[in-house]
């Protein structure tokens, strides 16, 4: 199913198809009553279970050495599911889940940039 190729960077960008930014939108969403709110939690919650669950495979697959940082990126999802499960528990606050939703994609991007191997360049304006 997947060539000799694959590598994490791979896996990485995989995850950044399934729509990262889509969960931010998604958190601050502020419509409606109680049970919408609640639905629309579990639903994400549900969406990054399955981005998770669908990598998992890809991960096995990768050589050992070679599985750190996608392995990595796929925690901070599963994490972020269970912050949105949290929220909608009402354990953790709308702003709380904001500010742990940016700090994952932070961190995200943080591991495809390493795995990339891209450097900041500064912008030159001549």
């Amino acid at each position: 199913m997947w060539s000799e190729e694959l590598t994490p960077a791979h896996g990485l960008a995989m995850v950044g198809a399934t729509g990262r930014s889509r969960v931010v939108h998604m958190a601050a969403r502020q419509d409606g009553s109680r049970w919408r709110r609640h639905r629309a939690v579990a639903r994400e919650a549900d969406f990054l279970d399955g981005v998770v669950d669908a990598q998992l495979e890809l991960v096995r697959q990768l050589p050992v050495d070679q599985r750190d940082e996608l392995a990595e990126a796929l925690a901070i999802l599963a994490m972020l599911a269970q912050d949105h499960r949290y929220y909608g528990r009402r354990w953790i606050t709308r702003r709380q889940l904001r500010h742990r939703t940016d700090r994952a994609l932070g961190r995200l991007d943080a591991l495809g940039q390493v795995s990339a191997g891209v450097t900041a360049v500064p912008h030159r304006a001549d």
